[in-house]
């Protein structure tokens, strides 16, 4: 589910209000009056409780495209900041960034991160699995959709990342360093654009440009130059396309 399927609730924006930390400091305003906060670099807006024997896995996740760390609450929200963080569109992530007052009764939703691009745009993110999502959820991503369209927001449901996707990107995430880059198999790949080989073919294409070329290979492929299927086990024989 990348969008809202149902038709957006009526959302009266002045009555809803946002409360945020920044730099240790805790604001609240009119969802109207907050056009100026970054909140792509805002500090998590609530801590979560730590039990025994507590079954989801919190951490924090380096983003190599911002260059700084982002928590997550969960490993499929790890696996979603992975999704984000090889778009080098992206200029930031914040995890947590606010909680939405509603305005009707005691309702109030924590969006799990808030990314702001390059070109701009900032994009509410919320992350849950297809299987665990209800109607209570539903109810709740429809109005804060609403909400992020009369503030100018895009805003994106994640709940489709498989099992063999998570695999995938975990693999391929040990080659996003800038150690990985090479600027010749940047050169060679892009005299392919369109050509579709196997990642093995691929590395012998790259052996006379770069030192390390399989590693440059899983670079290109972590950085979406070598596109492959997200969804079919990786190996040196999975086919990739250059773009």
């Amino acid at each position: 589910m990348n969008g809202i399927q149902s038709p957006a609730p009526s959302i009266d924006v002045a009555r809803v209000e946002i409360e945020w930390v920044a730099s240790g400091r805790r604001d609240r305003r009119s969802a109207v009056d907050v056009a100026g906060v970054l909140f792509e670099v805002t500090d998590r807006v609530r801590q979560p409780e730590s039990w025994k024997h507590k079954k989801n896995y919190e951490g924090f996740y380096w983003a190599a495209t911002t260059g700084r760390h982002v928590w997550f609450e969960s490993l499929y929200e790890r696996a979603a900041l992975m999704r984000f963080d090889r778009d080098r569109r992206v200029l930031a992530i914040a995890s947590q960034p606010m909680t939405v007052h509603w305005g009707v009764g005691a309702r109030w939703h924590v969006p799990d991160f808030f990314v702001r691009y390059r070109d701009g745009r900032g994009v509410v993110v919320d992350v849950k699995p297809a299987k665990r999502i209800d109607e209570r959820d539903v109810e709740t991503f429809r109005w804060t959709a609403a909400l992020c369209e009369g503030l100018g927001w895009g805003y994106q449901v994640v709940s489709d990342i498989s099992t063999m996707e998570d695999r995938n990107l975990r693999f391929l995430s040990g080659y996003r360093y800038d150690r990985w880059v090479s600027t010749g198999a940047d050169v060679c790949l892009g005299a392919h654009v369109g050509e579709e080989r196997t990642l093995q073919d691929w590395a012998s294409e790259l052996n006379d440009a770069c030192p390390e070329p399989l590693g440059a290979v899983y670079s290109a492929a972590w950085w979406r130059r070598l596109q492959v299927d997200p969804d079919d086990r990786l190996s040196l024989r999975s086919m990739a396309r250059a773009v």
